[in-house]
């Protein structure tokens, strides 16, 4: 699965090692934040896809629905891009700063997540861009991280003007203070054994 590319926003293209490491998959899964929807073909090499539309996602991509649930025999796996109300999502993004230091981010992200599906044994989500494999009660949440993981700031990059380059400058401050190994290029590989779940993080070059 993938997660927040940001194609033709933020970076020109794909990964370089992105089509490489999910090869093999029997389908790919697209949290959100595609940006340009020729990713998606791209990502069809590979196998079908299913995809989320983001907060950054206009255009074609903004057809695309909000949730989206998949099924793997009995098992019920929702996607979602992970987003929620800004002033609450700002709440915690200015703790960490207050703190100097990475707090537990997610205030009840997980549970505000699921509660927008019927039943789930599976949540897939982006938007953070942060990887994390997290169980709430029975239910396996599951971030890959992110393509683009600095966002408007990949590449260091300098902020944009007006109010747009406060947040920049905000979420930089932000993501300085998560491990540097949690902001490299990620995908994210869920595979089902026998009924079972697992997810896994993994780096591209």
């Amino acid at each position: 699965m993938i997660a927040d590319s940001h194609v033709g926003e933020f970076i020109e293209e794909l990964r370089p090692g992105v089509l490489e490491t999910l090869a093999g998959c029997d389908a790919v899964v697209h949290a959100g934040d595609i940006c340009d929807i020729a990713v998606l073909d791209q990502l069809r090499r590979i196998g079908p896809v299913y995809a989320v539309r983001g907060d950054h996602d206009f255009g074609a991509a903004r057809a695309l629905p909000r949730d989206l649930v998949l099924t793997a025999g009995s098992l019920r796996i929702g996607v979602t891009h992970g987003r929620r109300p800004r002033p609450l999502e700002y709440s915690v993004v200015l703790s960490h700063l207050a703190a100097r230091r990475s707090l537990s981010y997610d205030a009840g992200l997980h549970r505000a997540l699921i509660s927008r599906f019927r039943s789930l044994d599976c949540l897939i989500y982006g938007h953070w861009h942060q990887p994390l494999t997290k169980r709430v009660g029975s239910v396996l949440c599951f971030s890959p991280g992110a393509v683009c993981p600095w966002g408007s700031l990949e590449g260091g990059r300098e902020p944009r003007g007006g109010l747009t380059g406060v947040q920049d400058r905000v979420i930089r401050r932000y993501r300085k203070l998560m491990d540097p190994e949690l902001m490299r290029p990620r995908v994210g590989i869920i595979e089902i054994d026998g009924g079972r779940l697992s997810a896994r993080s993994i780096p591209v070059d």
